[in-house]
């Protein structure tokens, strides 16, 4: 049976191996997958294409050797399931994992109903995080499972969260209303032996954050204007103060460039973008570096590289994910080289989702637009 199988996943990658798409003379498309192959189903319901949205990472390497894939299959696909389908839809999320050089699968598994938050977050030495719905898990690259809880939240809003971009800190996020001080936002660096708290801060609400070994930043909610970052150092519990100096030289720049987000690049290094046209790198709370793509938008998802020398984010004419774009690019930034190393159109553009991520190195690039993956090797 396992012969079988390889056989038919082989099929699936030569057929598409054999039209490499045109690029990067330096780089090289290693293989392409259709997802099709491992059941992959495209949204129909309305429930179905809005929890898709919610799958956070659909691409991720786990290591430098691990591709997980995540999508959504039909009930009956197949792989063990890690909890029973409710009902109320006829698909479920489900992650395939490839080796990362060659794309021959080793492992796949099942979440759960496509109705619940799905986030999958690689963790350094350690395996990698699942949450699917209110079950949380850290499971083994051979999909052993290492320890799990089940959340208990009053009301409805499960936390969110997020690993830091080397992959060594875990943390979790919990909203709340109170009638007092409005919205609020706790945040706790999690013990990944046992899913425990080591440290808890509360902050007041939050619309995004994004986080480092050492810091958590983000942006307040229920606020209009300009983005203002705000700062918490993780190992101090004094008040939350602003990234930038009000008013200077660096708040002005980002507040005038209309952007909408930041992420981690490293433990010190932040890019700043999404839905303009400029992409800030600061660190120290100066810019070191800034640039603008003229007639393009860059996108609100930038994913890094473990070491933090590279990342990845997308462009397009037009906003991402809008009927007007025209021309959609993802592009890789080297910090040493203090440009763009790689650029490749991504067509046609998807109809439900768009996932990419780089090796821990940096050294390779994935690309899932909808039902279709390309894996590329990158210049050095």
């Amino acid at each position: 049976m396992n012969a079988i199988w390889n056989l038919f996943v082989f099929g699936c990658l030569f057929l598409l191996t054999a039209s490499p798409v045109a690029a990067d003379g330096a780089a090289k498309l290693l293989y392409a997958l259709d997802l099709q192959c491992f059941g992959y189903f495209s949204p129909v319901t309305d429930r179905d294409a809005h929890a898709f949205e919610f799958l956070n990472s659909p691409v991720v390497f786990l290591d430098r050797n691990s591709l997980a894939i995540s999508f959504l299959t039909l009930t009956n696909g197949a792989g063990a399931s890690s909890e029973s389908v409710t009902a109320g839809t006829s698909a479920q999320f489900h992650t395939v994992i490839v080796d990362a050089a060659s794309g021959r699968i080793s492992q796949r598994q099942s979440w759960g109903n496509a109705g619940n938050v799905i986030a999958i977050l690689p963790l350094t030495d350690v395996g990698f995080f699942v949450q699917a719905g209110d079950q949380v898990a850290i499971l083994s690259n051979e999909l052993q499972q290492l320890v799990s809880m089940k959340l208990t939240v009053p009301g409805d809003l499960l936390p969110r969260f997020a690993a830091s971009p080397s992959g060594r800190s875990l943390f979790s996020f919990i909203d709340s209303y109170d009638d007092k001080n409005g919205w609020l936002t706790r945040f706790d660096l999690l013990d990944t032996s046992h899913l425990s708290a080591k440290q808890s801060m509360l902050t007041p609400g939050q619309r995004f954050a994004t986080v480092s070994d050492t810091q958590v930043v983000y942006s307040l909610a229920m606020t209009s204007g300009p983005l203002r970052l705000m700062v918490q150092n993780v190992d101090d519990s004094s008040e939350t103060g602003d990234l930038f100096v009000p008013n200077g030289v660096t708040a002005r720049a980002i507040a005038e460039s209309h952007c909408s987000m930041a992420a981690f690049l490293s433990d010190t290094t932040l890019a700043i973008s999404g839905d303009c046209d400029s992409l800030f790198i600061t660190h120290a709370g100066e810019i070191l570096h800034e640039l603008h793509a003229r007639d393009y938008r860059f996108g609100t998802d930038i994913r890094p590289s473990h070491d933090g020398h590279r990342f990845a984010l997308a462009r397009s004419k037009g906003r991402i994910r809008s009927p007007q774009i025209t021309n959609l690019e993802l592009c890789v930034y080297d910090l040493s080289r203090h440009k763009f190393v790689f650029i490749v159109p991504v067509s046609p553009v998807p109809h439900v989702k768009l996932g990419f991520a780089l090796s821990p190195d940096g050294g390779l690039l994935a690309i899932q637009r909808d039902n279709q993956l390309q894996v590329w090797k990158l210049p050095k």
